[in-house]
């Protein structure tokens, strides 16, 4: 079962001793990496994108290589590279080890994070505050476009299937969004904190611990 989020009061001992780990977690385009971004650039918070790491670990460059690299549902090895990526996402999202330099982190997670592990999911419900930056509903459309326009790395985790008949444009775009509707479930089951993403809109490092610390209990 997963452990009581901080308290308040618990929450600021550690922001101010530098022992605070927050993990966002979260549909891909939700804002978790320009959250990070600002915690970096306001607050000095360590920054750790677990992307980056992965593409480093596959010998990559970008996520448009990861992309053309993983493919969709139907390319050639597709499962076998599924697999190596979430091998790859669990080595850098269970981070024990990490030396964080004295500065509170932020660690930034890739969309699949709900696909981990069990020991990589005990490891951050025990030691990270993890806050799902959600999305509404309402906002599945323009997430679908993006992905469509500029496709970024996709673990499908058996949600593709194809029709007879059926190109295979026509099946990504119908269990697409099916897929996105069952993460939306599954991020708020394995977060402490679920907060809306335009809660953080063009809010400042400190505004957006205050948000996360006034989801906690006092």
């Amino acid at each position: 079962m997963k452990q009581d989020p901080l308290t308040q009061s618990e929450f600021e001992k550690h922001l101010n001793a530098k022992t605070l780990k927050l993990a966002f977690v979260g549909m891909s385009n939700a804002g978790k990496s320009y959250r990070a971004r600002v915690l970096h650039e306001d607050l000095d918070f360590m920054w750790y994108d677990v992307d980056t790491e992965i593409q480093k670990t596959l010998g990559l460059h970008s996520m448009e290589e990861v992309s053309d690299w993983l493919g969709y549902p139907t390319s050639p090895n597709y499962k076998e590279r599924e697999l190596a990526y979430l091998e790859a996402e669990n080595k850098h999202t269970l981070i024990d080890s990490l030396d964080t330099h004295e500065k509170n982190l932020i660690s930034d997670s890739t969309g699949s994070v709900i696909y981990l592990n069990e020991p990589t999911h005990n490891w951050l419900e025990e030691n990270c505050l993890i806050v799902n930056i959600e999305v509404d509903k309402d906002s599945k459309e323009a997430l679908i476009k993006k992905f469509f326009e500029k496709p970024k790395p996709v673990i499908w985790n058996g949600f593709f299937n194809r029709l007879e008949g059926e190109s295979e444009n026509e099946a990504l775009e119908r269990c697409y969004p099916k897929l996105l509707l069952d993460r939306l479930v599954k991020y708020q089951e394995i977060a402490h904190l679920t907060i809306p993403a335009n809660k953080f809109y063009d809010k400042s490092g400190a505004e957006t611990l205050n948000i996360i610390k006034s989801y906690l209990q006092k």
